[in-house]
């Protein structure tokens, strides 16, 4: 499923439906958990990814059927659709103007859509032997994005150049589902099938600390020499 709050916190959107039959995209107000509006139908299979434009005015979505589309809010109504991704699309988000959207997929690709032209800017294709792109989030007002994956790589991306400008692993070979990064890019998160969260220095990709899931013991002290 997917989750995303509103910029201005009022509104939080779900992600999800049945496989292969439905796309389910319900927002409600986040102070109350009153239901704000659902899209129904809006997706024909699971949606993966929710995100609400700078101005909060456009909800984007992203699912199994391949297609990224866009909604007004409160209303509902479909805007523009998105079609050019070949798989799931797994995550969708904004640039910090507004002007871009950018999604990732089981496709081993990024692309980079203009919202106002409704068209593909580019498509940024992963190596071989890449697996797939679980997550995508912008850098608060920059022209870049931050994006992990199955194979424990963490890569920031400039969606104006199209270019991989930092990349970082985990240091494990988990698979990456989950990733935060602070306004300024200076903290990232990332988490995966271990259950570890791991705090990186967003510049330079140096591990700061891993955070053990509850309940988990710490890495064993090597045993003393004798």
């Amino acid at each position: 499923g997917a989750l995303a709050f509103s910029n201005n916190s009022k509104l939080l959107a779900t992600g999800g439906g049945a496989p292969t039959q439905d796309g389910e995209v319900k927002v409600f107000d986040a102070a109350t958990g009153a239901p704000a509006f659902e899209i129904k139908n809006g997706h024909s299979d699971t949606v993966y990814g929710v995100s609400f434009s700078p101005d909060d005015k456009v909800l984007a979505t992203c699912g199994a059927d391949k297609f990224v589309k866009t909604w007004e809010v409160p209303t509902g109504k479909l805007l523009k659709v998105f079609e050019g991704h070949t798989h799931h699309v797994l995550d969708v988000g904004w640039k910090g103007d507004g002007k871009l959207l950018a999604s990732c997929s089981a496709d081993l690709s990024i692309k980079v859509w203009d919202w106002e032209k409704g068209e593909q800017v580019r498509t940024i294709a992963m190596p071989m032997g890449s697996k797939q792109l679980t997550r995508l989030l912008f850098i608060g007002k920059k022209p870049e994005c931050i994006t992990v994956s199955g194979d424990d790589q963490i890569k920031v991306w400039n969606v104006d150049q199209g270019n991989n400008t930092r990349t970082f692993g985990a240091g494990g070979a988990d698979f990456l589902y989950a990733v935060g990064v602070s306004p300024d890019g200076a903290v990232v998160a990332a988490g995966g099938d271990d259950g570890v969260v791991h705090l990186f220095k967003g510049d330079n990709g140096q591990l700061i600390k891993d955070l053990l899931p509850p309940g988990a013991a710490p890495a064993a002290a090597p045993a003393p020499k004798k």
